[in-house]
């Protein structure tokens, strides 16, 4: 009778931990990311992402902080791009950010992109990061603009 109790009672635990396991594995991790490209503007900006891609990517924008959680990381906005031109914009407060967006990947698991570069940036604009799965290319494109009067200061 013990060992029936300990037995449910270890396939119970089992079964918690592998459920945990899989929603956090379906969840963005974007702190984990080895290329994190990097924006910021002493005035509020506007930002752009676009997706001419086949896959559903997210756009995640964060702020460091040392000592806080996920390696100081803090996602402050995200954008959910769908498959084959999905587009989103926002607003950001002055201040530095950390650009990484993610694509879906087989098993619903968001996967960090192979290449991300601040490239190509029109006249005026704080950035463009370009990313793609695995090669140099630019399916989704983060373009940031200032969001200040002309004669504002940007980095």
């Amino acid at each position: 009778m013990k060992v029936r109790f300990l037995l449910g009672a270890i396939c119970a635990v089992g079964f918690t931990v592998a459920a945990a396991t899989a929603a956090r594995a379906a969840e963005a991790r974007p702190w984990l990311c080895r290329s994190k490209p990097v924006f910021s503007s002493d005035s509020a900006m506007k930002y752009q992402i676009v997706n001419h891609g086949g896959e559903r990517w997210q756009l995640l924008l964060m702020q460091f902080e040392m000592g806080s959680a996920h390696d100081g990381y803090e996602v402050v906005a995200s954008q959910e791009l769908s498959s084959n031109a999905g587009q989103a914009s926002g607003t950001l407060a002055p201040g530095r950010y950390f650009a990484v967006a993610m694509y879906r990947g087989e098993g619903g698991h968001w996967i960090c992109p192979g290449y991300a570069q601040d490239k190509d940036r029109p006249a005026g604009a704080v950035s463009r990061i370009c990313y793609d799965e695995d090669s140099p290319g630019c399916p989704v494109a983060l373009t940031v603009l200032s969001a200040a009067p002309a004669g504002a200061s940007a980095h």
